[in-house]
Order: structure tokens, then C-alpha cells, then sequence
């Protein structure tokens, strides 16, 4: 396809374009992690994630770290003093535990990208732990639920893109039929990879397929707001 046939907004198609799917393959593995290979009673699988959400925190807080790895160890499950007290104190901080997922998720990807190159002996142990355990996980997810879980978690992933990306896209005509048109261009080009795996092959194109819908349901509100 010849794109310069199109008016296009440069920016906005070179984001979806040229856009690498690290965060997507990060975030399906974790999912897979804690759905499907969860180990309450390991210590290594409380280290490795408690690694993943102090490397993906921004605050400096001790406080607050403290308290965030409490709730990512289970710790307001119970209803303890201490769990009553971490829950006084996320609130008063305004510490959202909802983002918890999203940060030790960003934290993957970035480990996920260094590999196993990465001279940090920590980065590599923790990689090496979490690779292994989240291959289990995948497969006895796929055991189980199959690929069709595999696209409806993907589709999810595709569609949030939108949405984060909403304020870039919606600033123009010529942005948001640039970023259909991208969309489209990458949902095709999924369709018709080869040489790749079925789990990649089935994620990518769940991903781009819940990017454009995504994209159909705001165009529909948008004219149903304007009729």
C-alpha cells in the first residue's frame, strides 16, 4: 500500500506503526502469571514480584513502597490490625492499588527487553525466575482456556491503547483517520504474518482487532452525541 496516497498525520501514524508490542507480551505473560502460576507459599515468587514493583515505582517513599508491597503480598486479605492500618494509610496517601498490575507490569517489559544481557545480577535472576514460570503459566492457561482466551485478553490490551493514546488521536480529523487507517493497516498485517507462533500470531491479532474496535465504538458515540 502506497501511503502517500493519503493525507495522513505523520506523527500519529508512525506511533501505531512503527509501535514494538513489548508492553503487550509483558502484560499477557503477567496475566498468565498470576491467574494461572501463582505461588502463595513461594518465597521466590513474592521476591521476584516484590523486584518488579520497586523497580517499576516512582515514589520515594519508603512508606508508601512498604505498604504497596504489603497489598501486592496478599496482606489485605486478611483483617488484621496491620491490614486495617495499610488501609488507612493508602487512603490518606491516595495510593491507587488498581495501578499496581500496570507497575510491575512496565517493570517486565523494560527487564523483558534488557534479557538476559544485563550484567545486574538481580535483573537476571529475577528474568530467569519469572521466564520459566511464566512459560508454565501460558501453558497451562492454554491447557485449559485455549487461544481464545488468548485474543480476548489481547483484544482488552488493544482497546486500553486507544484510550491512552485518545487525546493524541482526537486533536484532528486528519489524527484520528490517520490513526484508523494505521490501525487497520497493522490489523491486516497480523492477519497475514507467517513464520510466527500461534500464540504470538493469535495475541498480535487480538490486539489490533480491540484497537479498532475501540476506535468504531468512540466514532459511533461521538456521531450519536452529535445527531
Amino acid at each position: 500500500m502506497n501511503f502517500t496516497d493519503y493525507p495522513l498525520d505523520s506523527e500519529v501514524f508512525r506511533l501505531f506503526w512503527k509501535m514494538k508490542l513489548h508492553s503487550l507480551f509483558a502484560r499477557l505473560a503477567l496475566r498468565y502469571l498470576l491467574t494461572w502460576g501463582r505461588e502463595t507459599n513461594s518465597l521466590r515468587h513474592k521476591i521476584a514480584l516484590t523486584y518488579l514493583l520497586h523497580k517499576g515505582l516512582e515514589t520515594n517513599s519508603l512508606f508508601d513502597r512498604l505498604a504497596l508491597t504489603y497489598v501486592l503480598n496478599g496482606g489485605l486479605e486478611t483483617n488484621s490490625v496491620f491490614s486495617r492500618l495499610a488501609r488507612a494509610y493508602l487512603v490518606n496517601r491516595d495510593l491507587e492499588i488498581n495501578s499496581l498490575f500496570d507497575t510491575i507490569a512496565r517493570a517486565f517489559m523494560h527487564l523483558l527487553k534488557r534479557g538476559l544481557k544485563t550484567r545486574n545480577l538481580f535483573e537476571k535472576m529475577a528474568l530467569m525466575y519469572l521466564l520459566a514460570r511464566c512459560d508454565e503459566a501460558v501453558q497451562k492457561g492454554l491447557s485449559v482456556r485455549g487461544f481464545e482466551d488468548v485474543f480476548d485478553l489481547a483484544r482488552v490490551e488493544g482497546g486500553n491503547l486507544i484510550d491512552q493514546n485518545l487525546q493524541r488521536i482526537s486533536k484532528t480529523p486528519m489524527a484520528w483517520q490517520t490513526a484508523k487507517i494505521a490501525v487497520d493497516c497493522r490489523s491486516i498485517e497480523a492477519f497475514h504474518q507467517e513464520n510466527t507462533d500461534d500464540l504470538r500470531y493469535t495475541a498480535e491479532l487480538g490486539y489490533w482487532a480491540g484497537a479498532l474496535e475501540r476506535l468504531r465504538q468512540l466514532e459511533k458515540e461521538e456521531n450519536s452525541e452529535s445527531d
